[in-house]
């Protein structure tokens, strides 16, 4: 019998499906929940102004601070998703094995710092230190999509320092710059039947009993890069009751370098020659992605002395991912995921009771679109419509200090994947 000859697209086509950011809680891959301040008026609130998170949601809110003010926030996100199967099919067209049911799940831990302070009279700075985008889900080792993913997480920090001026009494300026550090690691099954099949044929595979989905091996992508990008923002009053603020946060470009690392199952006789070919090899990877740049416009309104309505309405990028690129080192093939997500709108509302000199009570929604139509949904980033509501509430405990505690509840509208990928079914 001839050796086989493995082409590369048929594997590192199931590959690439692995490679992009895990599903999270704003649209696409986007982390919100940077302040219990902001999460409890359903993350609203960048026009009021109320503590040194403003170095993150509006840093030329910092010239409303007389002196130095930080803020540490401490919180955690936990998702979890319900898979149902409709009839999935392998790459060689038979039903997918695994069980119809599935879940898929993420949790992590959130530790925002901000930081501000006057410089001078008419200038001050503004520092965050924040988890920008990320978030990890990992689904059953053997539910049917394994060959597309099983695991994603990434991982992001930033730092953004930036200058706020005062232009006049009512108005001020901010201009800014964020380093962003990525690091992703995505894994996938990898059907090495199926390829059998494809690439020896199906007598050639049955006879030594190399069968779709019975010969798994596993793929781990690990990357990371460092990306750069500006920041904007302006606030101001209105009138007596009422503020207004607009940020505007750039694109932020990444080149992802790491390595792909594979675990490849013990093929027997010439077989083993499927395992041993450029596209299934350890090698070093390359793979550029944009974080999206957004525009957010807020207002804070008095509606009494004691009760203010937030509102924050936001636009997001996400039209700049239209596909992630993988480049291999080693010479195979270059593999290109379809994504074509579209610009998202997202509006929060919330509401701020001063009770009294201790208690400030709070609540809010918020209401944002999907980044992915129906078509182009993918079990690695499986983003769909979503409502977000929350309660909290401030508590002082003296003139330079306070608490803030907040608690949200997302729910995703329930939603279809129809994805076929070659060499991933």
């Amino acid at each position: 019998m001839a050796t086989p000859r493995l082409h590369p697209s048929l594997l590192l086509a199931a590959i690439g499906a692995a490679f992009a950011p895990a599903s999270t809680l704003a649209s696409g891959f986007m982390v919100q929940d940077q302040s219990a301040s902001t999460l409890v008026n359903g993350h609203a609130g960048m026009a009021a102004a109320l503590d040194a998170s403003v170095a993150y949601t509006n840093p030329a809110a910092a010239t409303r601070f007389d002196e130095a003010q930080w803020s540490v926030n401490v919180g955690g996100i936990s998702l979890a998703a319900d898979f149902a199967d409709r009839g999935s099919l392998s790459a060689v067209g038979t039903p997918a094995s695994g069980p119809a049911r599935a879940s898929a799940d993420g949790a992590a831990p959130l530790l925002s710092l901000f930081y501000v302070r006057p410089l001078n009279d008419r200038v001050h700075l503004a520092f965050s230190m924040h988890t920008p985008f990320g978030l990890s889900t990992s689904y059953d080792e053997d539910w049917v999509g394994r060959y597309q993913v099983t695991t994603a997480e990434l991982k992001t920090l930033a730092l953004n320092p930036s200058l706020a001026f005062e232009l006049n009494d009512d108005w001020s300026a901010a201009i800014g710059v964020s380093a962003v550090y990525a690091e992703a690691t995505l894994e996938s099954a990898v059907d090495f039947g199926s390829l059998c099949f494809a690439v020896v044929g199906v007598d050639g595979c049955a006879a030594a009993q190399i069968l779709p989905q019975t010969r798994d091996g596993q793929v781990e992508i690990v990357a990371d890069d460092w990306g750069f990008g500006a920041n904007a923002a302006l606030f101001g009053r209105v009138g007596e009751r009422t503020q207004v603020g607009l940020a505007w946060r750039g694109r932020v470009a990444l080149n992802h370098t790491g390595e792909a690392r594979f675990h490849n199952p013990q093929l027997p006789g010439p077989f083993a020659a499927l395992t041993q070919t450029v596209a299934t090899q350890d090698g070093p990877v390359r793979a550029p992605l944009d974080l999206p740049a957004s525009l957010t416009f807020g207002l804070d309104h008095g509606l009494t002395e004691a009760t203010h309505l937030v509102a924050d309405l936001s636009w997001t990028d996400w039209s700049t991912l239209q596909d992630i690129r993988i480049d291999y080192a080693n010479g195979a093939a270059a593999t290109v995921v379809d994504f074509s997500w579209e610009d998202t709108l997202k509006l929060g509302l919330g509401i701020n009771h001063r009770l009294n000199d201790q208690w400030l009570l709070r609540t809010g929604l918020e209401f944002e679109e999907s980044a992915v139509s129906d078509a182009r949904r993918n079990p690695v980033v499986p983003d769909s419509r979503r409502v977000f509501a929350a309660i909290g509430a401030r508590r002082t405990l003296s003139d330079r200090s306070s608490l803030d505690l907040g608690l949200g509840r997302l729910r995703f509208a329930p939603s279809d994947i129809d994805r076929a990928l070659l060499g991933a079914g």
